[in-house]
């Protein structure tokens, strides 16, 4: 199909109408070519929008929307070589001999003739094009753009999430609950089966059973495992032993897995999800016989075929029904307002809208999507009155799916269609796919904010969309996956240049764009072949040991390679041919070295040698990279980084970079004004003296300083390094619009002048604080006094004996008030050892005529890991937004008192907590680990009470209200440290 051609046309003619305003043309004497060039992409973009729906109803205009596709794809890289090229002829001369100066001479003249041979080729196949393009119809229309507006995420409110509708589910829950729970027989797997179409809600209801509480207290061990058509058995085994709590990194084969995953669950009650199962092989064939070893399994599949429970044995099947018109219309308008908006006058045409979604959750929600762009009833109206069947598209991809996909604008339809490539259930991590879009050339510049900001904006706009599906886990959104039908409506549209390939699926195309090929194939295919090959993407495959060492002098072409997770050890010197590759992902790769001719990427944006832990040193031609924007280096062996990366004046993101005597030096990060995000690691290496380095990062928005060496030993520190230590760390004070600090393994004695002393001038944007393992640092900062700081978490600090005044400063001053802390929201104390008090005494900040005011907006508090911790801090209860607490392995705590806020609480092995008293508003108490505790008071409002292994629980609960309306959970059989409550997430 020509969709992702249609979103990139206008880039094609801004970058030609660059070249015919370039001097290399005029030498070249190409520009008459370019601009018939320029005419015919006009051509293109000037056909009639709904080509690409004919090219689906008449396979005569597909055949046609083919010949187009691959003329614009050769467009583009013809442009791509020439600006390439143009670049290196514009470089200043070298002086060289009368030989050099007639072999330079031939070689531009050479690149001239075969330019213009390129340009003239594709110009006559368009003529051949336009000639047939009447026997179709296809007319030229002014097509109205459709624009992405960005917006800035930070200073709006996330999308509220879709919670689940319907009478019909909750009813499904409660019976497969009951009928799970009662069917547990010592010795015996039992399986239980959820059928339905897709998009229907299988998982939706499969997600509200595996979260129940009664499930999590039943069972021992919760499992769950996606089943994508794509599967290996080794990394679902992997799967299985990591959710169980086992260790498996070092194994690779199934001998090996099989036996510790019977060890892992062995004697123990086992819930095991399969979702999305095809076939009952991976039932029969792989897990049957090790769960059925446990003391107990029973076992939930979902699955669209009937056939595969029947040969799985299922005792019962719950099939999902489609969704009805009341609950459709309730879930429409979740998804297409915000909490607070007016939906009324548009019900009638919602109700509409939804009996076209044929009672399918997934249309929807898509549509949904849709409708959450307009405000209008006539544009309501325009969205229930388009055209929602395309003949050509397979029936469940058609009407809602594909309706979602059309209204897109142009730079998200390619995104779209580029995550369908990916495999199923793949993990679309952010950070990653953004820089993909960028190297594909996907992102739109939009004056004021940098191009990965823009592509971010289009990440987040797929996910309120609900095109990308956000994973649970990630409360920032970070990371997402794609449901199967979407996903199969992407590869359908792109299905002639683009395949993701698996082991049914390994035939590969003439004239391929894009291959992903899936960790489940064996034989990797001949990819020289792929002479026209754009990106290429494999992932963890471990059959992908070698590269052919002329392989980079046939795939040209190609932009993105992501080799991630390969058995690759060496990199052919060839790849320096490869002159448009932006993206170059070896991280986790077996790599031992990198070829000199890496240097002559002179296109290279990006480089990932994350985890590459057999790569020790780097070549020098590294730093020639002037385009690179992100550079990865953490995890590696690496001992020495050349000198040379001030040069690379692109850089946005550098991650792992440390100093190496005769080689990078932390001055270097002088010249570095685009950075945003820095890591700097083994700063026990870093030489003190000299200026400050991130005196010209005026866009920095993270730094991560880490020291290793010497970081845990507290016998490390003497006079002499304490001097030398200050003298490195004041040389990193960041600049102003720093929003994330990370310190790692601080070694000092006090922290850097720049966190002591008044932070709140040196980092006023200053959102997140992490200071971790910090272990010589007796007193913490003046956190209190930062403007902006959202999220604070000291870990490790074993010096700290009293959190005091220090840590709230003096606060921020208003006019008439003073505020400590005044946007915190979350608080972390973690693994604090030897701290015995902390108090929030600020008696000495404010005069007669001021009010002081703590911790305005802080909703979460984490205690972990603070066993001489006496008490909480007598004024917490003058924390008036305090939601949430937990407290955990706080062994000399005996009571939690006075906290009139707190809505949820979570006590965690905690050996002489014995009281909890005064929490008026508590609502939810989890208490698990707590021998001692047996007295409660004032705890009017507990709506719902979870006890796991308190042997007086009985004592607690007489201590409640005898008429008090109250949910009780009372576990004694033994977790062993694990968690059964619900997840916290599900409480507001």
């Amino acid at each position: 199909m020509g969709t992702i051609l249609d979103a990139l046309t206008w880039k094609f003619l801004e970058k030609l109408g660059q070249l015919v305003e370039d001097e290399v043309i005029a030498t070249l004497s190409v520009k008459r070519g370019i601009e018939s060039l320029m005419k015919n992409v006009e051509f293109f973009t000037a056909v009639r929008e709904d080509a690409e729906a004919l090219a689906m109803e008449d396979p005569w205009v597909d055949s046609w929307w083919k010949n187009m596709r691959d003329v614009m794809f050769d467009v583009d890289d013809i442009i791509d070589i020439f600006i390439v090229h143009s670049q290196k002829l514009l470089m200043p001369p070298r002086p060289v001999c009368c030989n050099q100066f007639m072999f330079s001479s031939f070689t531009k003249y050479s690149f001239r003739h075969r330019i213009a041979k390129r340009i003239k080729n594709i110009n006559e196949k368009f003529e051949e094009i336009k000639m047939n393009k009447e026997m179709f119809g296809l007319e030229r229309t002014n097509r109205s753009q459709v624009q992405l507006t960005l917006v800035d995420r930070r200073q709006t409110s996330p999308v509220d999430e879709l919670e689940v509708v319907g009478e019909d589910i909750r009813r499904a829950v409660d019976d497969m609950v009951k009928m799970i729970v009662s069917n547990c027989h010592d010795n015996r797997s039992t399986v239980f089966g959820i059928q339905g179409m897709g998009g229907i809600g299988k998982t939706t209801l499969a997600q509200k059973i595996y979260n129940e509480q009664r499930i999590r207290e039943k069972f021992q061990v919760h499992i769950w495992l996606c089943i994508s058509q794509n599967y290996t058995e080794t990394s679902l085994l992997k799967q299985a032993i990591r959710m169980v709590g086992g260790i498996c990194d070092q194994l690779e084969t199934k001998t090996e897995l099989l036996p510790l995953l019977v060890d892992t669950i062995r004697g123990k009650s086992v819930f095991l999800v399969l979702d999305d199962v095809w076939k009952s092989d991976i039932w029969i064939d792989l897990l049957r016989l090790p769960f059925e070893r446990g003391l107990n399994s029973n076992i939930l599949v979902t699955t669209r075929n009937l056939d595969v429970l029947a040969e799985m044995h299922a005792t019962y099947t719950h099939q999902v029904n489609k969704m009805n018109d009341y609950d459709g219309l309730e879930l429409l308008m979740k998804m297409s307002f915000g909490p607070y908006e007016q939906r009324r006058e548009f019900s009638g045409i919602g109700d509409q809208i939804v009996k076209k979604c044929d009672g399918l959750p997934l249309a929807i929600k898509v549509v949904a999507g849709v409708l959450s762009t307009k405000r209008t009833r006539v544009e309501w109206e325009s969205i229930r009155d388009s055209k929602w069947s395309v003949h050509g598209l397979p029936k469940e991809l058609g009407g809602p799916l594909y309706l979602s996909y059309s209204n897109l604008p142009p730079e998200l339809k390619q995104c779209f269609l580029w995550c369908g490539s990916l495999p199923s259930n793949f993990g679309i991590r952010r950070d990653a796919v953004t820089y993909w879009w960028v190297a594909e050339g996907f992102v739109t510049k939009v004056h004021g904010y940098s191009i990965h900001e823009v592509a971010q904006e289009y990440y987040d706009e797929l996910i309120r969309r609900n095109l990308l599906q956000p994973k649970p886990e990630f409360v920032d959104k970070g990371t997402s996956t794609m449901h199967d039908l979407l996903r199969s409506l992407g590869q359908f549209l792109t299905k002639d240049h683009s395949l993701f390939m698996n082991i049914e699926n390994s035939k590969a195309l003439p004239n391929l764009r894009h291959l992903v090929i899936s960790n489940d194939v064996e034989d990797i295919p001949a990819i020289e072949e792929q002479k026209c090959l754009r990106s290429l993407l494999i992932f963890y495959n471990k059959n992908f040991k070698t590269i052919n060492k002329d392989i980079f002098r046939e795939i040209k072409h190609i932009r993105v390679l992501v080799l991630s997770g390969t058995s690759i050890q060496i990199i052919p010197e060839s790849v320096g041919n490869l002159l448009l590759l932006r993206l170059l992902d070896l991280s986790y790769t077996e790599i031992e070295k990198l070829p000199e001719s890496i240097g002559s990427l002179t296109s290279l944006e990006y480089l990932s040698l994350r985890g590459c832990s057999h790569l020790d040193s780097l070549p020098t031609s590294l730093m020639k990279l002037f385009n690179i924007s992100f550079l990865e280096l953490q995890q590696t062996a690496i001992d020495h980084v050349p000198k040379g990366i001030a040069k690379l004046q692109q850089l946005h993101k550098l991650k792992g970079v440390f100093e190496s005597g005769t080689g990078f030096r932390l001055d270097e990060l002088q010249c570095l004004s685009n950075i945003q995000r820095l890591r700097i690691e083994k700063l026990e290496k870093a030489a003190p003296g000299g200026t400050f380095v991130l005196k010209n990062s005026l866009h920095l928005r993270e730094l991560s300083l880490c020291w290793t060496m010497g970081a845990h030993d507290e016998t490390y520190q003497r006079a002499n390094e304490n001097e030398r230590i200050r003298q490195v760390y004041e040389l990193l004070i960041p600049s102003p619009s720093l929003l994330y600090i990370f310190l790692y393994g601080f070694p000092g004695v006090r922290f850097p002048d720049w966190l002591c002393s008044e932070p709140e001038l040196k980092m006023p944007n200053l959102g997140h604080m992490h200071l971790n393992e910090c272990i010589s640092c007796s007193e913490l900062p003046p956190a209190g006094q930062m403007p902006e700081l959202l999220f604070f978490q000291i870990r490790g600090a074993n010096a700290v004996v009293n959190i005091g005044a220090e840590l709230l400063g003096n606060g921020v001053r208003s006019a008439k008030d003073i505020i400590v802390f005044p946007k915190l929201k979350s608080l972390r104390i973690i693994d604090m050892r030897n701290l015995e008090s902390w108090t929030l005494n600020t008696w000495n900040l404010c005069g007669k005529s001021e009010q002081l005011i703590l911790m305005p907006c802080l909703k979460r508090l984490l205690l972990r890991g603070c066993p001489k911790l006496i008490a909480l801090p007598e004024d917490l209860h003058r924390i008036a937004n305090l939601r949430r607490i937990h407290i955990e392995e706080a062994h000399t705590l005996q009571e939690v008192d006075n906290l009139p806020s707190v809505s949820w609480l979570k006590v965690k092995n905690n050996r002489c907590l014995r009281r909890i008293s005064n929490l008026r508003n508590l609502q939810d108490l989890f208490a698990q680990d707590c021998p001692a505790l047996d007295q409660a008071e004032n705890l009017i409002s507990v709506k719902r009470l979870y006890m796991v292994d308190c042997p007086n629980a009985k004592q607690f609960r007489m201590c409640l209200l005898e008429d008090q309306e109250l949910e009780v959970h009372v576990v004694t059989i033994g977790a062993d440290g694990r968690d059964i409550f619900p997840d916290e997430s599900l409480y507001n």
